[in-house]
């Protein structure tokens, strides 16, 4: 009886082949993650923007309803310059006057909080407030006493300035939102500028 041996060899990749696909591999996944990566970053600045956006355009707002509401006391018989109170720069909008420009947000009415100065304390950054039937969604935290208030990355400065060389009955208005965004070094800045003008003056 004749016998008939078998042999078998085990064949497997080598280290460098092994290397090869996993290269491979990694080029092919770390691509589209960087795109996707990318992408979730461009969203969230996008969407930071356009909160940065409207907070500023309502600073600018919540200055005119100071100058309405001067206004207002004067057809109404309780304040007779109204113009001169809005423009008095030691008055009640002496921190918007100031260098370091003031703070405004919403009581739960329809009155305003006094300015605050954004040179001191924690400055004129926002915290979203935590109470749903507040009016202010966005509050000064040293002026609310709220402790379930939420910091933002937004500070928002509202600075008034007069400018005689176009109108004595004129005052531009800036509110600028700034902000920190991943991991961008410069602050982000949106900033609205408007005009207000003592539309009742005699021409």
């Amino acid at each position: 009886m004749k016998t008939t041996s078998v042999s078998i060899k085990n064949q497997g990749f080598s280290l460098v082949e092994v290397l090869v696909a996993l290269s491979i591999l990694l080029l092919v996944l770390v691509g589209p993650m960087t795109i996707i990566a990318g992408i979730g970053r461009s969203a969230d600045f996008a969407t930071e923007q356009v909160e940065a956006t409207f907070l500023a355009q309502e600073g600018a707002e919540l200055v005119e309803k100071i100058r309405n509401d001067y206004f207002l006391g004067y057809f109404q018989g309780t304040n007779p310059n109204p113009w001169s109170q809005f423009t008095n720069s030691n008055g009640y909008l002496v921190n918007c006057y100031g260098a370091s420009g003031c703070g405004l947000e919403w009581l739960n009415n329809e009155n305003l909080r006094a300015p605050i100065n954004c040179g001191a304390g924690t400055g004129c950054r926002l915290f979203l407030n935590s109470d749903a039937n507040a009016r202010a969604r966005y509050t000064h935290q040293p002026l609310t006493g709220i402790s379930g208030n939420t910091q933002t990355p937004f500070t928002r400065t509202i600075r008034l300035t007069p400018i005689p060389a176009v109108s004595p009955n004129a005052v531009r208005v800036n509110s600028t939102v700034t902000w920190r965004t991943g991991t961008l070094i410069a602050d982000q800045r949106v900033e609205v500028v408007t005009y207000l003008y003592n539309i009742y003056a005699a021409p």
